[in-house]
Order: structure tokens, then C-alpha cells, then sequence
């Protein structure tokens, strides 16, 4: 063996051996923190890297959230932030992770939070990746990069942006807006009407709304519709299957599909 294979074996031992010893153990910090809510009208939620569930909570007057910080380095612990603040009727909770560029094996850094805010309240989320689970809020307007999502109770209108992952959407009072890139999308129990602005991939369920339901383009994935009160059209569509079931109202998909 040359200096050179040689000099190369040793480097490829040291880049397989780094990851493992990195992931081996995962540090762990609680952080908590309460905002008064009593007149807020709207609560914004920067959340990054992690799970996220929020739960509206019937006869509080404040803004609670748990959570766990979790890296895989010990002094990365020290870079995740929890911020909540209030500014007129808005109370923030915004997460900070500071960019950092490793070269040589796996960067862990996530918060994992729990976050409790009064029924009455408005919700306002942006978040970068990890599981989220949303209910009982008035309203929601969601911005999420990637992660299964599930949204359940909305009492009001209900906006989402969804990236990628499995979304999940049930009993919702107002209008639905949708925009989905991948992964499933499903939608059931709506007492107003629902858009879906664009689909790029993945399936699409929906069933059980009282007006209509707009689709206005799907790439691929099947398309499945039942017990719809109002139309149901479909503008734009690219591969998949579109299974009709009981629409109350005019059906429209395109005949060049």
C-alpha cells in the first residue's frame, strides 16, 4: 500500500467513525416560559428544527409553552433560544438557532415544543421541519417546510402552505385554503368551502364540505371527492385517477387530462 491509499484509507475511517461517535448521544435542556394573553388577539409562532403541537385551551388568560432543546454536542444546547414576547394584542414565540457550517459529521440541533394558547385566539405558524399537531384554535394560517401535519378544530378560516409531508385536515368551521407540493393530502368536515391552489404530487381526499371544493392544479395523485354540498371542479390536471362520489352541486374536470 502507497503513502497515498494509505493516506486515504485512514481518511475514510475517520469520516465513517465521526457520524457514529456524534449521534451516539443526544443532549437534552428543558425550556418553558408564559405570556400574559388577556386582551391578545393573535398568537405568531416562529418554531425551526423539531416537533410542534398546539393546543387551544378553553378558560385561559395566557400564553404556556414547554419544550426540549435537543443537540448531539453539549455546547450546542446553548444556541437554542426560546423568545416570547408580547407587542400590543400579539404574543410571539419564536424560536433561535444560530447557522452553523460543519464539514465533517452530523450537525443535531432541534427544540421540541408544547404550546398551550387560549381557544379564543388566532394562530399564526411558520415552521421548518418536525412533526406538527394543531386543535382547537379560532383560526389558522400555517407556512411549514416539511413534516406530517395534522390540524384538527379549527373554528375559523384555515390557511396552509405545506412543503412536504403527510397533511391531515378535519372539522374545520370556515373556509379551507391549501397549497401542497408532496405527500398525501386529506380533508374532511368543512363548513365552508375549499381551494386547493396547487398540488404537485401525492393523492388528494377530500370529503364532507358544505360548499364547494376547487381544485386548481394537480400535477399527479389520484383525486377522490364524496359529500360535497356545493361544485366540484377541477382546473388543472396532470396524471391520476379522479373517483367522484355525491357532489350536490355542478362537476367540472378537464376533458384533456
Amino acid at each position: 500500500m502507497n503513502a497515498l491509499t494509505a493516506s486515504l484509507a485512514s481518511l475514510a475511517l475517520v469520516l465513517a467513525a465521526f457520524p457514529a461517535r456524534a449521534g451516539a448521544q443526544e443532549h437534552t435542556a428543558p425550556r418553558s416560559a408564559r405570556v400574559d394573553a388577556r386582551g391578545a388577539s393573535v398568537v405568531r409562532v416562529e418554531a425551526r428544527a423539531g416537533t410542534l403541537r398546539v393546543e387551544g385551551r378553553p378558560g385561559t388568560a395566557e400564553v404556556r409553552v414547554s419544550g426540549t432543546a435537543r443537540a448531539n454536542r453539549r455546547e450546542y444546547l446553548q444556541e437554542i433560544r426560546l423568545v416570547t414576547e408580547r407587542h400590543g394584542d400579539e404574543v410571539y414565540v419564536v424560536v433561535e438557532i444560530p447557522e452553523r457550517t460543519v464539514f465533517l459529521g452530523n450537525l443535531v440541533r432541534a427544540l421540541d415544543l408544547v404550546i398551550e394558547v387560549p381557544e379564543r385566539m388566532a394562530l399564526d405558524v411558520t415552521d421548518s421541519s418536525g412533526e406538527i399537531v394543531i386543535r382547537r384554535v379560532a383560526s389558522l394560517r400555517l407556512d411549514d417546510s416539511s413534516g406530517d401535519v395534522e390540524i384538527t378544530d379549527v373554528a375559523g378560516v384555515l390557511r396552509v402552505n405545506d412543503n412536504s409531508g403527510e397533511l391531515r385536515i378535519e372539522r374545520v368551521g370556515g373556509d379551507v385554503r391549501v397549497a401542497d407540493s408532496s405527500g398525501d393530502l386529506r380533508i374532511r368536515d368543512v363548513r365552508g368551502g375549499v381551494v386547493i391552489d396547487d398540488d404537485s404530487s401525492g393523492d388528494i381526499e377530500v370529503r364532507e364540505v358544505r360548499r364547494d371544493v376547487l381544485v386548481r392544479e394537480d400535477s399527479s395523485g389520484d383525486i377522490r371527492v364524496d359529500g360535497i354540498g356545493g361544485s366540484f371542479t377541477v382546473t388543472r390536471d396532470g396524471t391520476g385517477e379522479v373517483r367522484v362520489g355525491k357532489v350536490a352541486g355542478a362537476v367540472r374536470i378537464p376533458r384533456s387530462r
